[in-house]
């Protein structure tokens, strides 16, 4: 992201399409929203030492542009003396007496930049989160306010505890179950992809990809909110957002089987056969197909308890009589 851009989204001068796009880069990785944080608090400790100290806006920009390549380890720009900037240009459109105050607050940043690094950014909750990463196994973790919280394999979630003392929000990317600690003053917050999840104490499964974001509710109420959608889950309901649609999907949950990876049991009630064979193909990373529509409408009634898939697959054939060859069309 330009720094260029994100002045003018600061400015409140930026397009709908450029502020949607900071938004959208923002929304994207946490990194970038501790980035924009940074720029932020220096961008506005300076202001008022701008207003007092206006500068020439070409000395200016390449002060700045000096020290943000130092800053963020980028290439310098090659700028000679007698080269024109042309930059701030764009800003004459619209309110053109910030064009002198934004040159100068470029300036001032230098001087603060320095004061930020070494002495608020040791101190800064931004510059300190917690990361919490589960490696191949599931991961579990609990959180500073009694949260727990089970990370499926290769899942990640992020934190920062200065600010969790008083808000308590986290970052998460993957799949991951939360029995959060009930806090009626402090609502517990989850943010994933461009999903926000709200609640007080309650239960509840999210499970992000590249194609959808679900969250499932076990206990307690939800509410999941994207863009101006909101919706309120109770038990046994999911929200489904998909990435190629925009909005959310409220559905009734039927099964239990999204808590395979905290139990290591595959839970079934009645659950179509279907159902079953598109879990093992997410959680063994196989290719299982039913014979035909009928095969796969047969319910099941059982408990796999840590069984190999072997041993599932041996057991559905012989509970339902059928044949292996048949059951799996392809397995790799």
């Amino acid at each position: 992201m330009k720094d260029e851009l994100l002045i003018k989204f600061l400015l409140k001068e930026a397009s709908p399409e450029e502020d949607q796009d900071v938004q959208a880069w923002l929304a994207e990785d946490q990194a970038n929203r501790k980035k924009f944080e940074q720029f932020k608090l220096i961008w506005d400790t300076s202001k008022q030492l701008a207003l007092q100290q206006p500068m020439d806006e070409d000395i200016a920009w390449k002060r700045f542009q000096l020290l943000r390549d130092q800053r963020f380890e980028r290439p310098p720009e090659d700028v000679d003396e007698g080269d024109s900037i042309p930059h701030l240009q764009e800003y004459q459109g619209k309110g053109t007496g910030w064009l002198r105050v934004a040159a100068s607050i470029l300036a001032v940043m230098g001087l603060m930049t320095g004061i930020y690094l070494y002495i608020i950014a040791p101190k800064h909750p931004y510059l300190h989160s917690i990361e919490v990463t589960a490696n191949e196994t599931p991961l579990t973790d609990t959180l500073p306010d009694g949260t727990v919280v089970t990370l499926n394999s290769h899942a990640k979630l992020s934190y920062t505890e200065d600010l969790f003392n008083g808000q308590r929000k986290v970052y998460m990317s993957g799949e991951a179950f939360f029995d959060v600690a009930s806090d009626k003053k402090r609502p517990f917050n989850v943010a994933v992809k461009d999903l926000t999840i709200n609640v007080l104490g309650t239960s509840f499964n999210v499970k992000s990809n590249r194609k959808l974001t679900e969250v499932i509710v076990e206990t307690g109420a939800v509410q999941v909110s994207r863009e101006d959608v909101i919706i309120k889950l109770k038990p046994d309901e999911k929200a489904i957002a998909m990435v190629e649609q925009k909005g959310l999907k409220q559905e009734k949950q039927h099964d239990k089987l999204y808590d395979y990876y905290r139990s290591r049991m595959f839970k079934l009630d009645g659950t179509p056969l279907w159902r079953f064979v598109e879990v093992l193909n997410e959680v063994y990373q196989v290719r299982i197909v039913p014979e035909n529509i009928a095969t796969g409408n047969l319910p099941i009634t059982t408990t796999f308890d840590n069984d190999s898939l072997p041993g599932i697959l041996h057991t559905l054939c012989k509970t339902l009589r059928l044949e292996m060859e048949k059951m799996v069309k392809q397995l790799y």
